[in-house]
């Protein structure tokens, strides 16, 4: 299988032109795109997903309900709705995500072998009740999936943020946002 193609871009997140396999990505830390979704149920609680024990970076941490690279030639919507369907099994449509905000991230990892410079658009989603009882942890990529409350992530948060995956501006949002029950 050929490895994944990703477009790379400029520092100021601007097209450079051309594409790269993910190992190269990563190996020398060309800024490229990926996709986070937020996945909530009718009750406002949140999904995290404990990443899988097998994963090279962040094994076994709390992260976005879902999230993946946008493949060369792609969107961040297309990729969303098929990151939702490998990671949960969950189907939906690119319309069917909720744009909430940019936000860059940077990171060295693996002790110094893997570098992550990626801008990524961040989706919400609520859940069907029917999908939010059903979901199916993608193997290798999630090992079970987590819902919390706001206040019970804030809380967890605030104590070990050693668990989660770090996300500043995602987990500014969480904060700021109102919940409301169906």
């Amino acid at each position: 299988m050929a490895e994944e193609q990703i477009d790379i871009l400029n520092s100021d997140g601007t097209p450079a032109g051309y594409s790269r396999g993910r190992t190269e990505v990563h190996a020398k830390g060309l800024w490229h795109r990926t996709v986070h979704i937020w996945a909530f149920d009718k009750n406002g609680k949140i999904l995290f997903q404990l990443r899988s024990h097998l994963k090279e970076n962040n094994p076994c941490l709390l992260d976005t309900s879902c999230a993946g690279h946008i493949s060369a030639g792609d969107g961040s919507r297309n990729a969303g709705v098929r990151e939702l369907s490998e990671e949960m099994g969950i189907t939906r449509r690119p319309e069917d995500l909720e744009y909430l905000f940019e936000a860059t991230h940077e990171n060295i990892l693996n002790n110094g072998t893997y570098f992550d410079n990626e801008y990524y658009d961040t989706y919400k989603i609520v859940l069907t009740d029917e999908e939010a009882k059903h979901l199916v942890p993608q193997p290798g990529e999630v090992d079970d999936f987590i819902w919390m409350t706001r206040e019970e992530f804030l809380t967890l948060h605030a104590q070990a943020p050693e668990k989660f995956v770090d996300h500043p501006k995602d987990y500014k949002w969480i904060q700021s946002i109102q919940i409301t029950q169906k």
